[in-house]
């Protein structure tokens, strides 16, 4: 994602005037008479004065409502006060204090109430927005959805960087709690992984082998045989590693390893935070799961598009992989990129919430917002120190 760099700017001090130069020398002329003397103009000139501050920038610091064109309509006796009972639920459940609006009038009123708790709740960060329903009785009521913004990133996990730790034996013990973290992943939150047929990143390694072999010719000798051996080297350590992921043990263990582990070095100090992060999420969230909150108003469902090819989603962009450097990963992002590029939504974790007077459950975006920190401190570990085993 890309952050506008945001400009700095110091007011400078006032330059110093530069000192008259010296008169040029004159010849001397005859002395003459000297005029009457009169009004002489001061040498300070006009008493220095300044304007207010310039008057465009007083916008700045003006409060704008919204506009909202038309003269106030005729509306049923209990609509507006049904809009009000679910704002005030739904403004106290966010804790904001908007400004009341009830003494403008209707639809203006409403308008400006939305927005006043749009601006309060952008201006803590949330990912929320406010949007108009209306029951099965026809009254009307307030929806929030809150989204858990993944922004345009690809959160692909490599496994062959965790082989390698887990044949050195310098890191061999703090590598089991990144396994063990991974077989959570792999079993519990339902990542997606690679060499099994149904996911979408085997699909894209397919196109891609069969991309290579099937025209050998296209190729030079040496990188015909440097991008199979990547082709196989991902598929044989990929079934490896999954098999130790499918293996309950790891799980099992999970908890005692994460307890009985001392840490020697920066790097198994790290693995330790990793796996206690994921063993925290098991403990609060333990049938939690990246689905769980996907967004399935978005998919298109019909017969022609049971895929959803024009929609980004979910398992597209989560799950393991082979590696995330060289040619073989190189090519996989390019053209998961250009599919992607090709599609008009993505679809991300949604939880939406109806203020109808019932009480609000329990249920929030936490899981989402820990599970993908913690692939993100994963990655950036096997990423970083993937190269230890050398």
């Amino acid at each position: 994602m890309d952050y506008a760099t945001k400009d700095k700017r110091a007011v400078s001090a006032t330059r110093k005037q530069k000192e008259k130069a010296a008169a040029p020398k004159r010849r001397a002329i005859p002395a003459a008479s000297k005029p009457p003397q009169g009004c002489s103009r001061g040498a300070a000139g006009q008493a220095a004065s300044s304007p207010a501050r310039a008057a465009a920038y007083g916008f700045l610091k003006v409060r704008f409502l919204p506009h909202l064109a038309g003269q106030p309509v005729a509306l049923s006796q209990n609509e507006e006060e049904d809009f009000y009972r679910s704002y005030a639920l739904l403004c106290d459940h966010y804790g904001v204090a908007p400004m009341d609006t009830r003494s403008l009038g209707y639809p203006y009123n409403k308008a400006v109430a939305l927005w006043e708790a749009n601006s309060l709740l952008r201006a803590r960060r949330e990912q929320i927005e406010i949007v108009e329903s209306r029951d099965a009785a026809g009254n009307m009521l307030l929806q929030a959805e809150e989204t858990y913004n993944t922004g345009n990133t690809l959160y692909y996990i490599p496994v062959v960087p965790l082989h390698g730790l887990l044949q050195d034996r310098r890191t061999r013990h703090a590598a089991h709690l990144l396994l063990c973290t991974c077989a959570y992943l792999y079993h519990v939150a339902a990542i997606p992984y690679y060499t099994d047929d149904s996911s979408y990143i085997c699909w894209q390694y397919d196109m891609i082998r069969e991309w290579v072999e099937n025209d050998p010719t296209d190729w030079e000798q040496e990188s015909y045989n440097s991008n199979r051996s990547q082709l196989n080297t991902a598929e044989h350590i990929g079934k490896i590693m999954q098999r130790r992921l499918w293996n309950p043990c790891h799980l099992n263990r999970f908890a005692d390893l994460v307890e009985r582990f001392e840490p020697l070095d920066s790097f198994a100090c790290d693995c330790l935070s990793i796996a206690q992060k994921a063993l925290g999420l098991w403990r609060d969230h333990p049938q939690g799961h990246v689905y769980r909150h996907a967004d399935t108003q978005i998919l298109h469902k019909d017969d022609e598009d049971d895929y959803n090819e024009d929609c980004i989603t979910m398992d597209k962009y989560i799950g393991f992989c082979a590696e995330t450097d060289g040619w073989l990963y190189n090519t996989l992002s390019e053209c998961v990129n250009n599919e992607f590029n090709e599609c008009r939504d993505i679809q991300q974790p949604v939880l939406t919430r109806t203020f109808d007077g019932r009480a609000q459950d329990t249920e929030s975006l936490d899981f989402e917002c820990r599970l993908f920190s913690l692939i993100d401190d994963l990655c950036y570990i096997l990423n970083t120190t993937g190269d230890e085993s050398n």
